[in-house]
């Protein structure tokens, strides 16, 4: 899921400008002895209520079918961000969390709703870009995230990734 309190924030901070934020619950990312993977739609939405609670997510939280639709219609990518904007469009799409690039955008829409009100005609630029970032992720939410699922978790990472 990423850090949650950043996300929060931009949540608080936009929300009143017209935008929805919805997170969605698409699998157990790093099953372990305590969250193992999902064998009905009970334990599912009762991973993504804890998942919620422990996680402190504010917005309204969707969970996705035991199948993994959404998930796999989306790219089936780890921790994906889309912006959808007004005409449906994808506006944004990311693997991983980047909350200042979020919060660029969002401006972005901000700027293109207020210019459109004033008479100005826009066209849209298409950008595409590379970021590289640190493996581990930052403040301890990778511990966090296995130490919650449990030692199984921690395993199957070394196995995949070493270390």
């Amino acid at each position: 899921m990423g850090e949650v309190s950043p996300l929060n924030r931009l949540y608080a901070q936009y929300r009143d400008k017209g935008f929805e934020f919805l997170t969605i619950y698409v699998r157990e990312p790093h099953p372990g002895e305590n969250y193992p993977a999902h064998q009905s739609w009970e334990q599912k939405l009762q991973y993504a209520r804890d998942c919620r609670a422990q996680e402190g997510i504010e917005n309204p939280l969707l969970v996705d079918d035991l199948e993994g639709t959404v998930h796999h219609l989306y790219g089936a990518l780890p921790n994906m961000v889309y912006i959808v904007d007004k005409q449906g469009r994808v506006a944004y799409k990311a693997m991983w969390t980047d909350h200042a690039e979020i919060a660029e955008v969002l401006d972005n829409l901000v700027q293109a709703d207020e210019l459109t009100a004033q008479g100005v005609r826009l066209k849209s630029s298409y950008m595409e870009k590379i970021n590289y970032i640190p493996a581990d992720y930052a403040g301890g939410v990778r511990e966090k995230v296995f130490g919650r699922a449990g030692p199984q978790a921690w395993e199957d990472f070394r196995k995949t990734f070493g270390g």
